[in-house]
């Protein structure tokens, strides 16, 4: 089956474009959107620091291990990051979408080696 149609690569991509969304939201929402204080700087940077980069390697790293390697993980991050970007950040929060990507690939990639590949039963083992 072709990796577009495998419906829990989608679902991993929901949950990274839902986390992208919602964590932002909930911050403003915990903060207050009227409340620009210093502590709600920290609290944004903070959750681009660590709180996006943690939930990118989890999502990829687990969509690694259960699916396979796939480079769909360089666009995703950057695609999911547009809207988050222009509702809660501004436009420099961009370069961090191709940091996110870069790790995205990188988690994916460390996930893969750990991918159970079934083996070939149409030949015989040779022992």
């Amino acid at each position: 089956m072709q990796r577009w149609k495998r419906r829990g690569t989608w679902v991993r991509f929901g949950g990274l474009f839902a986390g992208y969304l919602l964590l932002p939201a909930l911050m403003t929402a915990a903060i207050g959107l009227g409340n620009a204080s210093d502590s709600g700087m920290v609290a944004f940077i903070l959750m681009l620091f660590i709180a996006f980069p943690l939930v990118t390697i989890a999502l990829a790293a687990w969509d690694a291990v259960t699916e396979g390697f796939t480079v769909l993980w360089i666009v995703m991050p950057i695609l999911f990051l547009i809207a988050p970007m222009f509702i809660f950040f501004n436009e420099s929060a961009l370069s961090y979408a191709a940091t996110y990507s870069l790790i995205a690939m990188v988690a994916n990639g460390i996930g893969s080696y750990f991918h159970h590949k079934p083996h070939n039963t149409n030949r015989p083992r040779l022992s």
